[in-house]
C-alpha cells in the first residue's frame, strides 16, 4: 500500500486550513496546519510533507528563507512550495508555483496532483539513463524542462502532436536547441511552450553538437509564456494565417534605420506571401515578428491582400477501419510506450530500383526518412499512421549471399515489399511467403517480369504495377498474400 501524501498548510489565518483541510483529507491526503514561518519549519523538518503551501504573509520566517533553508537540507531539498497569496505573483503563477488567495478549492486540487505527477516524473528521470514519455496533457512542457534540469539530464525530447513533430535537445539540464517544421531555436521553442495536448518521449544520449540556445531554463520558460500571452493579445488585431500580406509602397519610399526585425519583414515581403509564411519564414520570435507585421500595417507601409485559398486536406493514408486491422496485426509486434510500432520489409531492386522507391516514398502522409543504414540492412523511413500506430520500413538486401540474415531480420515483420527486377527472386519470394510467411506486395516495371513463383502460388501474391508508393499502401491496408505451405 502506498504511503499517505502528507501536505503542510503554512497560514496564518485558520479558517484557510479549515476550508482546505476536509477536501484534502477526502482525496486521502495528511493535513498538517503551522500558523508561521518558524512552526512551518519545525514540521518540515520532523514531517518531511510531499508539499507546502506557504501564505506570503507568514511571521518570523519569510517564504525565501524558508524555501532556501528547506534546500540546504539533503533531506528537505526536493519538498515542493507553493506560494499562496492575494497578491498576484504572475511568473510563479506561470511556473506553477503560485495560488492566488481566495482559493478556488477545484485549483488547488489540480495543482496539488499536478505537482505530484511532477514528483513522479522526476523519480523517473533520477537514474543515470533512464527513457520517460506519457502525455502533455498530464505533464505540461514547463513541468517537464524544469523536472530535466533539475535532474542534469541531456538527451532529446520529442514531441508530437495531430502528426506534427519537433524535438527539444538538453545537456547537463539545459536547452541547447529545439526544433519544428518551421522554426528552431527560441524561436521553435517558444512555440513549443504553447502546446497543451500530444506525446513526448525523452531519450538520454549525446547533445548535439550545435547549441542555438544558452539561457537557463526558467528565464526561458518564463520569457516564452510572456510572449505566449502577448502573442494571444495581439492576434485578434492581425491578418489571418492564410490572408495575404504585400508592401504597400515602394522599399525606396520606407524610413531609414528600420529596426532589423521590421527590415528582414521587409525584405521578405519583397514578394508577397500569407501571414502565416511571413511569421514562419522570419528568423524573429512569433512575438517579435507579429509586433513588426503590426507596426507596418499601422503605418500604411504594408498592407492585407485577399485570403488565400485554404490548403487542400490531404486524406489519410488508410481508412479507419484498415488502421484498426493494421494496429491488431503488428499488436503482437514491437511496441513503444503509446506507440503500436510494426515493421515492413523492402526487398530486390538495383540501386535505381532503391532510389526511385524511396522518391515514392517521399510523397506518402506521414513518411520520414532515416539515414542510410550501413551495409543494405536497417531502418530507411518510418511512416505515421496517426492514433498511435507507425511503421519502420527497413532495407533486406536479396543476394543470396545474405540468404542466414532473412529470417532474423524479417523476424516479426507485417508484410514485405518486393521491387522488380531482384536477383534471387524466386528464393527471396519463397523464403518471405513459404517459409516466413509474410504478406508480400510485389512492384516491377511490367507483368511479364513477375517471376514464375508469383504463377505457381494458389492465392497469389499482389502485383501493383510500378508504383511503390501504392504497393506500401496497399501492404499496410491488407493486400498480399501468404504462400501456402
Amino acid at each position: 500500500m502506498p504511503p499517505v501524501r502528507k501536505i503542510l498548510i503554512a497560514d496564518p489565518d485558520a479558517s484557510t486550513v479549515r476550508a482546505l483541510a476536509p477536501a484534502l483529507r477526502q482525496r486521502g491526503y495528511q493535513v498538517h496546519a503551522a500558523r508561521d514561518g518558524a512552526r512551518a519549519l519545525q514540521v518540515a523538518i520532523l514531517r518531511f510533507p510531499d508539499v507546502v503551501l506557504f501564505d506570503e504573509r507568514c511571521q518570523m520566517l519569510d517564504a525565501r528563507t524558508f524555501v532556501r533553508i528547506l534546500r540546504t537540507n539533503p533531506r528537505t531539498e526536493r519538498i515542493p512550495v507553493v506560494l499562496t497569496g492575494e497578491a498576484v505573483d504572475a511568473d510563479r503563477a506561470r511556473l506553477g508555483t503560485f495560488l492566488r488567495k481566495p482559493f478556488n478549492q477545484d485549483e488547488v486540487l489540480a495543482r496539488i496532483e499536478q505537482i505530484f505527477r511532477r514528483v513522479e516524473a522526476s523519480r523517473a528521470v533520477s537514474g543515470e539513463s533512464r527513457e520517460i514519455e506519457g502525455n502533455l496533457a498530464q505533464i505540461p512542457l514547463v513541468d517537464l524542462l524544469q523536472i530535466l534540469a533539475v535532474n542534469r539530464k541531456t538527451g532529446r525530447l520529442a514531441l508530437e502532436r495531430e502528426g506534427e513533430k519537433a524535438e527539444i535537445a538538453l545537456e547537463n539540464g539545459r536547452v541547447v536547441d529545439a526544433r519544428t517544421r518551421h522554426a528552431e531555436g527560441e524561436k521553435a521553442l517558444f512555440r513549443l511552450l504553447g502546446l497543451r495536448e500530444g506525446q513526448f518521449a525523452f531519450v538520454p544520449g549525446a547533445a548535439p553538437v550545435e547549441a542555438r540556445i544558452d539561457r537557463k531554463v526558467e528565464e526561458l520558460v518564463l520569457d516564452g509564456l510572456r510572449q505566449s500571452d502577448e502573442v494571444a493579445a495581439l492576434l485578434p488585431a492581425l491578418p489571418g494565417p492564410n490572408d495575404a500580406v504585400e508592401l504597400a509602397v515602394h522599399p525606396s519610399e520606407l524610413p531609414q534605420g528600420l529596426h532589423p526585425i521590421t527590415a528582414e519583414v521587409v525584405a521578405l515581403l519583397r514578394a508577397p506571401m500569407t501571414f502565416q509564411e511571413l511569421v514562419d519564414r522570419s528568423t524573429a520570435t512569433d512575438l517579435e515578428a507579429m509586433n513588426a507585421i503590426a507596426a507596418l500595417l499601422e503605418k500604411g507601409y504594408a498592407r492585407r491582400g485577399a485570403a488565400a485559398p485554404p490548403p487542400e486536406e490531404v486524406p489519410p493514408l488508410l481508412a479507419p477501419h484498415e488502421l484498426h486491422a493494421l494496429r491488431a496485426r503488428i499488436a503482437r509486434g514491437r511496441s513503444s510506450g503509446n506507440q503500436t510500432v510494426g515493421k515492413i520489409v523492402l526487398a530486390g531492386g538495383g540501386p535505381l530500383a532503391r532510389r526511385a522507391a524511396l522518391a515514392r516514398f517521399q510523397t506518402v502522409p506521414g513518411w520520414e526518412p532515416a539515414p542510410a543504414p550501413a551495409a543494405g540492412f536497417g531502418t530507411i523511413g518510418r511512416l505515421s499512421l496517426g492514433d498511435g500506430v507507425r511503421v519502420d520500413v527497413t532495407e533486406l538486401p536479396g543476394d543470396a549471399a545474405s540468404r542466414p540474415l532473412w529470417r532474423p531480420f524479417a523476424a516479426g515483420a507485417v508484410g514485405a515489399l518486393v521491387l522488380l527486377p531482384a536477383a534471387e527472386a524466386e528464393l527471396l519470394l519463397g523464403e518471405l511467403a513459404r517459409t516466413l510467411r509474410i504478406p508480400v506486395v510485389v512492384c516491377g516495371p511490367t507483368e511479364a517480369s513477375i517471376p514464375q513463383v508469383l504463377r505457381e502460388v494458389p492465392a497469389g501474391f499482389a502485383f501493383e504495377g510500378t508504383d511503390a508508393a501504392e504497393g506500401l499502401r496497399a501492404l499496410l491496408a491488407g493486400a498480399g498474400a501468404r504462400a501456402s505451405s
